[in-house]
């Protein structure tokens, strides 16, 4: 049970494109206005939870299923990287991060995809846990947690993402980047 529990933080906590997003969010406009990107993030969580829950043993083992989602997520993230690197710390500049963003980038998110299969298939737990619903809602709690924090980690930071903005939006590129590349290892 302790290695589900830190593969799950582990997952929900290290960068990825949906808390890349969050931070930014929460860097532009703070964490209250970013929460329709959030939860446009569990929406999507937690259907692509569900989705994998009755479908973890075939999405597992199907390269192509694999492939065309790598392709998706690929085209999302590189779409994303375009806008970071080109924003200002501007309310209008950030409309595109609100629900429907949270809800795209989750749904072509890879990473979200692996978490849930892994969660889902490979780990055999007893007790309480021993139930897939009983993992799948706390997968869905603890990746809904990861990016409200990175959320409020980027309302923290604000004040001094608005004076280095074009630093920070390269770095987040450049994350974003190295996501669309860890896509395909």
């Amino acid at each position: 049970m302790t290695s589900f529990i830190l593969f799950i933080f582990i997952m929900s906590f290290t960068p990825g494109p949906n808390t890349i997003m969050a931070m930014l969010s929460g860097q532009n406009m703070g964490f209250k206005k970013s929460l329709p990107l959030n939860l446009g993030m569990a929406i999507g969580f937690s259907v692509i939870g569900i989705i994998i829950m009755f479908f973890a043993t075939q999405v597992q083992g199907n390269q192509i299923i694999l492939f065309l989602m790598k392709i998706i997520g690929s085209l999302y993230l590189g779409y994303l990287t375009y806008h970071v690197y080109n924003s200002k710390p501007s309310k209008n500049e950030m409309m595109i991060l609100g629900f429907k963003n949270g809800l795209a980038v989750q749904l072509t998110n890879v990473k979200v995809y692996l978490y849930f299969i892994t969660g889902l298939s490979a780990y055999s737990l007893t007790g309480q846990l021993g139930s897939m619903l009983s993992r799948l809602l706390l997968m869905i709690i603890m990746g809904s947690l990861g990016t409200l924090s990175w959320t409020l980690f980027g309302q923290l930071i604000e004040n001094t993402y608005k004076k280095h903005y074009k630093i920070f939006n390269t770095v987040i590129a450049i994350l974003l980047i190295i996501s669309i590349i860890d896509l395909w290892r």
